[in-house]
């Protein structure tokens, strides 16, 4: 993506290795033009501090039509963001065609909520005309309640929709509705859930193919005798003293061992061959299963799990101890999940998570893009709880950091349609793009200069706008002539509020 642009009295020429190094310098240039005002001449040499930046889309809960999705291509490419993560399917829906299991398709909310082998082709033929990646994500084993919507699948996907123990609500089976496991105990699950991957997998040209690996509904497994006959012999199910420990509410160091074992083996077989496995931090973390060196680790930083506290230290202590080599995008949630701030959306407001809880508050507060644009993968303190157990930051990261290879800003989709998602995705997303294109230029992220910045961010949701993006805006425009805030004393004056001067990532 290095490229080197120059301009003179006749003309611009602009130099790169690659064609996506091309299409970066182009976006620079339009960028530089300006009407009236005579600028120049420049001469830049500029390359991306992070090879991965990218925006995750959940297209399950909510529908996204594709000229949603092709217009957010778009707002990508002009913010030199390099990969769409496409979270295609989840618990709620399996919105696109399968070639494998026709009928998974009738858990998609309509006919006209439907992604066909076409409607994907042309996504992905888009984006890498805009260089950028397609990264898919088919998430397995949990998350798993739309698979039960083809009779093939069905009899491997427990709890579904909750069920579990004896229950008829979601909770405690799961985090949030629709339930579902697959029944990775199950020695027919594997090969079945193995030919979907294998499907997807070829329609994805991508060398990475993301295989989810998050949130394992343990009280559902545990309480399932469908499982416990297979994985625990002679354990009766919802016997839950048996297989949990009473005291703390959590599995059995027995069930955990087991547990393990067994994801080990099914996660080995469902894995598809020739690609690049990447998953959630869970599957490492709080599963302890061995995946592949070289495979990329997602960081989201569990909201509710101690082993996954400061998850971004514990991955790269386990590539230091165990020598596993996985690469790691960062995409903690206190940082990149940008769809928060709307409020809780389960009905029953004080009962389990859906309620005015601690825990539903800190899950969906707004990110602001000043909170965004001091973040660095590399260079932040990782949050080291999000729990009730403790606050605070943990230590500067230590290790192979160059195993951190970027990060993704996440728009979940529980209440995010067609209609909102520019209004969240931008322009935050580009102080996201700007934070990672340009973090060699900033030692400390923390000390950046928001009246610096705000000018350039300003003119790029102005350009979005002219494209016909509903971007949000960032302050009266007033503010565009007058100081709107505390002066900033970290840089010099030269740096204020009406004398920035343009950066090479714009």
């Amino acid at each position: 993506e290095s490229y080197t642009l120059n301009t003179s009295a006749t003309g611009v020429t602009i130099t790169a290795n690659h064609t996506v190094g091309a299409l970066r310098g182009l976006e620079t240039l339009a960028q530089l033009v300006k009407p009236v005002q005579k600028s120049g001449p420049w001469s830049i040499t500029d390359k991306p501090s992070y090879s991965w930046r990218g925006i995750s889309l959940d297209t399950s809960r909510n529908y996204i039509p594709v000229p949603s999705i092709l217009r957010t291509l778009d707002g990508m490419s002009a913010a030199k963001l390099n990969v769409f993560h496409w979270h295609i399917i989840d618990a709620t829906s399996f919105p696109v065609v399968s070639t494998t299991y026709p009928d998974l398709i009738t858990s998609a909310y309509s006919k006209l909520s439907i992604y066909t082998y076409d409607d994907v082709k042309k996504v992905i033929a888009y984006a890498a005309d805009r260089g950028i990646r397609v990264i898919p994500e088919f998430d397995t084993p949990a998350h798993a309640n739309a698979y039960s919507f083809s009779k093939s699948l069905a009899p491997y996907v427990l709890c579904v929709n909750g069920g579990a123990g004896g229950t008829t609500s979601f909770w405690p089976t799961c985090p949030e509705p629709p339930c579902g496991n697959v029944n990775i105990a199950d020695p027919g699950a594997a090969p079945a859930f193995s030919a979907l991957v294998k499907e997807y997998a070829a329609l994805f040209p991508d060398s990475v193919f993301h295989m989810g690996g998050d949130e394992i509904e343990r009280f559902c497994l545990g309480t399932t005798k469908e499982y416990m006959n297979i994985a625990h012999p002679g354990v009766a199910a919802a016997n839950w003293n048996s297989v949990f420990n009473a005291t703390s509410n959590t599995p059995s160091d027995a069930f955990e061992k087991q547990l393990t074992a067994i994801y080990q083996k099914y996660a080995d077989a469902v894995r598809p061959a020739g690609k690049t496995a990447m998953y959630w931090e869970d599957i490492v973390l709080s599963e302890h299963v061995t995946v592949p060196p070289g495979s990329i680790i997602q960081i989201w930083n569990s909201w509710d799990n101690k082993e996954q506290k400061n998850s971004m230290q514990r991955v790269l202590d386990l590539n230091t101890k165990n020598k596993t080599g996985y690469k790691i995008v960062d995409t903690n949630n206190d940082y990149y999940y940008l769809d928060g701030g709307s409020g809780a959306w389960l009905t029953d407001r004080g009962f389990g998570p859906g309620g005015d809880s601690w825990k539903e508050n800190y899950w969906t507060k707004y990110k602001t893009w000043q909170r965004i644009y001091t973040h660095d993968p590399r260079k932040s303190r990782q949050e080291n709880t999000t729990d009730t157990d403790g606050t605070g930051l943990a230590g500067p990261l230590v290790g192979d950091l160059s195993a951190i290879i970027g990060a993704e800003a996440a728009i979940w989709g529980e209440r995010i349609g067609d209609s909102n998602l520019d209004v969240k995705l931008w322009p935050r997303a580009a102080a996201v793009a700007e934070a990672l294109w340009s973090a060699d230029v900033f030692p400390d992220p923390t000390n950046k200069d928001f009246f610096e910045a705000l000018p350039r961010l300003e003119v790029f949701r102005d350009r979005l706008v002219a494209r016909g993006f509903g971007a949000e805006t960032f302050q009266p425009t007033w503010c565009r002539n007058n100081q709107c805030g505390v002066a900033f004393s970290g840089y010099p004056a030269s740096l204020a509020y009406g004398n920035s001067k343009p950066s090479p990532s714009w």
